[in-house]
């Protein structure tokens, strides 16, 4: 049996809550963090702008986004009129993020958040589109949750993938495995094709995106 790593994804995402967040916000930060943000983590600012434009029109939509975080996506499909949003995560601390979020933003009566992992939450509940943002990084075994997301997703799955060997994954491999106990994964487009293609769906495209395979695909 292959080890559980995400106790320790839990803990560290929970450990950075507001850290993470502040990407988004630049809370607390210098103009020159703030440089730093928006040159090396560009990609966490595109890969925003490629899932909503991927969507579309999500009025009256069904949405999901595993590994929500502190909510950002959640609120804006909510803001765009999906008819309703669901937030999953593993770190509590990133889910009251999210909470307040949509709150401070007048979303919170359109959308709800789970506290779990995709592979242990027992729901037969499908969604019009889901998303798996900046959640892959951290899923040593990924083709379990890719089939349960199938089973929940009716119409679209965007995804992002980081990927294998760029200059980022040796210094995210020392900062986040070896330094602060996450560890992390990267992929091979064949690869990321392949598993997809195996849990159910059709990929319709994969654009690269900074460091990340973004792909767009539909249930077969």
């Amino acid at each position: 049996m292959k080890k559980d790593n995400m106790p320790q994804v839990a803990r560290f995402w929970n450990d950075i809550a507001s850290e993470f967040d502040s990407i988004y916000t630049g809370e607390g930060k210098s103009g020159f963090s703030r440089f730093l943000d928006q040159y090396f983590r560009r990609d966490i600012y595109q890969r925003f702008d490629w899932v909503m434009e991927k969507c579309g029109d999500v009025g009256g939509k069904t949405v999901c986004d595993i590994g929500c975080g502190s909510g950002r996506f959640v609120t804006e499909f909510a803001k765009r009129g999906a008819e309703h949003v669901t937030g999953v995560d593993v770190a509590p601390d990133m889910l009251k993020l999210a909470r307040n979020l949509v709150e401070q933003d007048g979303t919170a009566a359109l959308c709800d958040f789970i506290e779990s992992d995709v592979l242990n939450w027992k729901t037969d509940r499908q969604f019009d589109v889901t998303i798996a943002i900046g959640f892959w990084d951290y899923i040593m075994e990924p083709p379990e949750r890719l089939r349960l997301i199938r089973r929940m997703t009716k119409e679209k799955f965007l995804s992002a993938w980081p990927r294998y060997w760029t200059w980022r994954m040796p210094v995210r491999k020392v900062r986040l495995q070896y330094v602060r106990g996450c560890p992390v994964y990267f992929f091979r487009k064949p690869q990321v094709y392949e598993m997809l293609e195996d849990a159910g769906f059709e990929v319709l495209s994969c654009q690269t995106v900074g460091k990340l395979f973004c792909v767009d695909s539909r249930p077969k």
